[in-house]
């Protein structure tokens, strides 16, 4: 694969992954094309937002209507399924363009396009930060990532229960959630760190986020206290230079 073929894969939102070989990714890419998907004017908005954010445009993602299997607080989903292939469900309520008037369908694309685009990623520490991180809205940015995987809400309402039946359930939650919020403000010191080391190699916001959202959770620790990776010779990491212009 030249470097232009990898360059025009990555502008779709085709990202290879941490040890992904060409193969794979290939294999991966021509799994994804050609899916049924949603209506093109549907994804003008997600469209733009993250080639601004992350130079990437999502125009060959599945995506389908479906209350199915989603938990009450999702209204949407991103499916990571076989050989990392992902699949968009969203609340039927989006059809009509947003839901219970919180969140628009253009909010929700953009955000479970992010999930989509690190299919070939198992990094879950900075994950729901990058998906936040195309909110519109600032307080959603910032707290968005308060949960980091999809079973965490529901030890809050069970220790939130707890409390009308046993003294410490209170104790239970306000300790949860004093961890979660630490986790949370340390995931935001940590990325806006990275992201500064970045910007000092490429004086360019767009290319020093794009670098960013390419890198492992392991790999943003480290670059976080100032210690850059030399990196290796898979397909993620012939990007990451092309971006730094190595």
């Amino acid at each position: 694969m030249t470097d232009q073929e990898l360059l025009d894969f990555n502008a779709h939102g085709f990202i290879p992954g941490p040890n992904e070989s060409e193969e794979a990714f290939l294999g991966r890419v021509e799994q994804i094309k050609g899916k049924e998907a949603l209506p093109k004017a549907h994804w003008e908005w997600p469209r733009l937002q993250l080639k601004e954010l992350f130079d990437f445009e999502p125009d060959s993602l599945s995506a389908y209507y479906s209350n199915k299997k989603l938990a009450p607080w999702q209204g949407a989903v991103c499916w990571i399924g076989e050989d990392n292939v992902p699949t968009l469900q969203l609340r039927e309520g989006f059809k009509k363009g947003s839901y219970l008037k919180l969140y628009s369908r253009g909010e929700i694309l953009a955000h479970e396009s992010a999930h989509a685009a690190r299919s070939a990623f198992d990094e879950p520490k900075f994950e729901e930060f990058f998906a936040y991180a195309t909110a519109p809205r600032k307080w959603i940015r910032v707290l968005g990532p308060l949960f980091q995987r999809s079973w965490e809400p529901w030890i809050l309402l069970i220790t939130l229960a707890s409390g009308f039946f046993f003294e410490f359930g209170w104790l239970l939650t306000a300790g949860w959630l004093l961890a979660a919020f630490l986790r949370l403000i340390c995931g935001h010191i940590c990325l806006s760190n990275a992201f500064a080391q970045i910007m000092g190699k490429v004086k360019d916001i767009k290319k020093a986020r794009s670098v960013l959202f390419r890198l492992t959770d392991e790999e943003i620790k480290q670059l976080s206290k100032g210690k850059w990776s030399e990196g290796d010779q898979t397909l993620r990491w012939r990007l990451i230079k092309l971006y730094l212009g190595e």
